[in-house]
């Protein structure tokens, strides 16, 4: 495993023994029958991932959308640090917003790391409001390695705070109080991250063939 990796394992470990609510980690893995197969399957989900259009096809309750970083819908093909990606949570009453921190694309791992952020297509945007139900200091990140003939496909969110400052008022307050803590306390998220990534990795296909 990635130094990388590791320690974005540990930085929620850490968070969990202090204040459990505040990260989540979801890992999927898929084993080849050999490492030729392992590392032609991650080239292209490496493609995958960073393809946009792929995570509302991955995605059972959610949908995204690709935005550069003036806040004008992408038809670009791979998502570049500095996008936003626009995430509409089904039933939730509005979109939530992301932007693409870092890509760090190496020979046997990728991992893309998005914040909550504020909506970049506003005609007055207002900075200071985060557009999510976490706050700013959040990150998600999503890590992919391979090791050896196994592709390991990990979800790992760290300080996920419920944003009920940084809103337009209490209707969005209420919404994102319910959308961070009513879905934790369900499984309901880590449920979306587990499909997300077994789609990802078509371990369902691979099970069901």
């Amino acid at each position: 495993m990635s130094k990388k990796i590791k320690d974005l394992l540990k930085q929620a470990e850490q968070q969990a023994q202090v204040t459990p609510q505040e990260s989540s980690v979801t890992c999927v893995s898929r084993l080849f029958e050999s490492e030729s197969d392992a590392e032609k399957f991650l080239d292209t989900l490496k493609e995958k991932l960073l393809r946009i259009k792929e995570w509302s096809e991955k995605s059972g309750l959610s949908s995204y959308e690709l935005f550069d970083e003036n806040g004008n819908l992408s038809h670009r093909k791979q998502a570049i640090v500095g996008d936003f990606i626009r995430i509409a949570l089904h039933g939730s009453g509005k979109y939530d917003w992301v932007k693409i921190l870092d890509i760090t694309d190496a020979p046997d791992e990728i991992v893309l790391t998005v914040k909550p952020f504020f909506d970049p297509t506003e005609k007055e945007i207002d900075e200071s409001t985060t557009s999510h139900f976490f706050t700013s200091d959040a990150t998600n990140n999503f890590c992919v390695e391979r090791e050896g003939n196994t592709i390991n496909f990990c979800v790992i969110g760290l300080s996920e705070k419920t944003n009920t400052e940084q809103t337009t008022g209490i209707v969005e307050t209420i919404r994102n109080f319910a959308t961070a803590n009513i879905g934790s306390y369900f499984g309901v998220q880590k449920s979306v991250w587990k499909t997300f990534c077994e789609n990802f990795l078509e371990t369902k296909i691979v099970n069901n063939g």
